[in-house]
């Protein structure tokens, strides 16, 4: 009898316990996934870059033209509608609302149906584009196959290794500008900064590392970086390395953002994966995303994560918390 009362009275202090703890734990977060693919009008599944305008419009630049979502309908860009070339790399968007897309054959802006182009005839250091970041003028910073490309409103202005400026490698694949519009170069052989006046380089330890995919600036104004050897954070002037023996899904990291929850997203050609400071997640084919390779990471004003894909379209990770 006395094992019995004393049974049931530990279970008691259990039940209150758990009561206890479930009330306090934070809201369960609820996962669903939304698609977009040439079947419901993106003009391309080989989707290489994603951008939001000021307006929530999603701009998509994919291997055969362009596109725009407007939370209902899709409309589509191609050679017939003024780009310059139909396999766009990238796309990047100003405050003043003008497109930049970034192509083999050059680059092509877009603003009030009005479109201009530009290649090597017209000015463009070198026609095929990498990358596009906009400064605090809204001027075009260009990442090429052969150096970086500025126009200032008029004239195009060329940085090149072997021009005698600092840019530590000339094949450049990605920039960042940052909140005090220094300028960021992710290239082959390590990374350049340039502040307007100074350049400064900063080479990785091995060859892997070096080679710069992606960059992103959060909204500390710290830099992550890219390479094909997995992300490296800088921040405080100091490197810190993840890589997939800390839980990083595959070493070469295409893409790079970070949520309003604060956690960081990472893209590779076999998954996803995010990294809350303490937990890492692995996304795939398995639990959600319709490609494996993913290309690109925009986090919208909703806070849903955008997968650009290489093959299959757009998926959307769209998370609610439940309270």
């Amino acid at each position: 009898m006395k094992y019995r009362i004393f049974s049931i009275t530990i279970f008691l202090v259990l039940m209150i316990l758990v009561a206890g703890c479930t009330k306090n734990n934070p809201p369960v977060t609820n996962n669903t996934w939304v698609y977009h693919a040439t079947k419901d009008g993106l003009i391309d599944n080989n989707v290489n870059d994603i951008a939001i305008d000021l307006s929530g419009n999603i701009w998509v630049a994919t291997e055969f033209g362009a596109s725009k979502f407007d939370g209902a309908l899709w409309s589509k860009y191609n050679t017939q509608q003024g780009l310059i070339h139909h396999q766009v790399n990238a796309v990047a968007i100003g405050k003043d609302q003008k497109v930049w897309f970034g192509t083999p054959f050059g680059v092509s802006s877009f603003i009030n149906n009005q479109w201009q182009s530009f290649d090597e005839s017209s000015g463009l250091g070198y026609n095929y584009v990498y990358d596009i970041a906009l400064d605090n003028d809204n001027n075009p910073w260009v990442a090429t196959g052969h150096g970086v490309s500025y126009f200032d409103g008029n004239d195009w202005i060329l940085y090149e290794k072997d021009e005698g400026n600092a840019l530590v490698h000339n094949i450049v694949r990605s920039i960042s500008i940052d909140q005090v519009d220094d300028k960021w170069f992710g290239t082959e052989f390590g990374i350049s900064r340039y502040d307007g006046f100074n350049w400064q380089t900063f080479l990785a330890g091995n060859n892997q590392a070096g080679f710069v995919v992606s960059l992103y600036h959060d909204e500390n104004d710290e830099l992550w970086i890219g390479s094909l050897a997995g992300v490296t954070h800088f921040k405080n002037e100091q490197f810190i390395d993840y890589s997939m023996a800390n839980g990083l899904v595959f070493s070469r990291v295409d893409a790079i953002a970070k949520d309003n929850d604060g956690t960081m997203w990472f893209g590779t050609p076999f998954g996803a994966s995010s990294y809350d400071g303490t937990t890492w997640t692995t996304y795939n084919e398995k639990n959600g995303l319709p490609d494996k390779w993913v290309t690109c990471i925009m986090v919208d004003n909703e806070n849903n994560i955008w997968f650009g894909t290489k093959t299959r379209g757009i998926a959307v990770l769209k998370r609610q918390k439940a309270e």
